[in-house]
């Protein structure tokens, strides 16, 4: 009994040396999504701002990453299943010897790299990075033109949770290409070849906080009554945009002329904040019926 209790101790303490790590890893990781995902949205909307190399924001913001990535997965198991159950039936349909030849064929080691290779590549290139085509947009005076696909979804981003399902399903492709791959050997597969299929894989979970912070963070913006000290005069409208950490930033939108401004008080001169509502600011700013609640 007392060497069962001993071994058990020392199981608990290794148990909670690794859960420190553990621990210490996941922190860190969330912090750089964190502020990876801040760092691009405050790019996508065009504020320049006092960003802090220590800011407990960034880890809460990798945490609200995670939750929606988590959250993606469902859709994504709504949408793959029907497929799924499509490739299942129809492959009960073929004789044991077809499905056997079949299957070795879609397995082998090269063809299915450069497979995970093509399709990594088609989708940071014409899906992922389309993201990059979006910059200062509470200042521009129209959405880019291209891609019209993508300015729909901001728009009308009801879509917005199932696009990035989709993204996901498509980072975790390239990732179960190579978990399919890890017991082959150098003769059936190349070193070069398995490298670039496994830069590609990270270049798209790395783009994936990138568009989340482009699309889909904080595009709802709450509609205050003053500037700082200073009330709004008659046919302005004003959003809270971003707290810094040595100032606070509007966007502050004139009626006549058509104008919009971002401007930035120090935090000293904000002591009361009065909150109207909040608006999905892309289509409020570029008129679409879908402005506001």
């Amino acid at each position: 009994m007392g060497a069962f209790l001993d071994e058990l101790n020392d199981r608990v303490k290794a148990l909670a040396g690794d859960w420190s790590k553990y621990t210490l890893v996941g922190s860190f990781a969330l912090y750089v999504v964190g502020y990876l995902v801040v760092r691009f949205h405050l790019t996508t909307i065009g504020v320049g701002t006092d960003l802090a190399v220590l800011d407990e924001r960034y880890l809460f913001t990798g945490a609200r990453f995670l939750v929606y990535l988590v959250s993606a997965v469902p859709s994504l198991v709504l949408v793959a299943l029907p497929v799924a159950a499509i490739g299942w039936g129809v492959s009960r349909l073929l004789p044991d010897a077809a499905r056997a030849g079949l299957r070795a064929r879609v397995m082998r080691p090269r063809p299915l790299a450069w497979f995970g290779i093509v399709f990594a590549l088609a989708t940071i290139q014409l899906v992922m990075r389309q993201c990059f085509l979006f910059s200062d947009l509470l200042l521009a005076r129209q959405l880019p033109p291209e891609p019209s696909w993508l300015v729909a979804l901001l728009l009308d981003d009801r879509r917005m949770p199932l696009y990035f399902s989709l993204l996901v399903g498509a980072c975790a492709v390239p990732l179960l290409t190579l978990w399919a791959l890890r017991a082959s050997t150098p003769d059936q597969l190349g070193g070069f070849v398995k490298g670039l299929l496994a830069f590609l894989a990270a270049v798209q979970v790395l783009l994936l906080p990138v568009n989340y912070g482009v699309l889909i963070v904080d595009k709802v913006l709450p509609r205050v009554t003053a500037v700082g000290k200073q009330p709004l005069a008659p046919g302005e409208v004003a959003w809270l945009v971003w707290e810094g950490k040595e100032g606070v930033t509007f966007l502050v939108k004139r009626a006549e002329p058509n104008r919009r401004s971002l401007v930035t008080v120090r935090r000293a001169e904000v002591e009361r904040t009065e909150i109207l509502g909040f608006d999905r600011i892309v289509p409020t700013l570029f008129g679409t019926r879908h402005g506001s609640n």
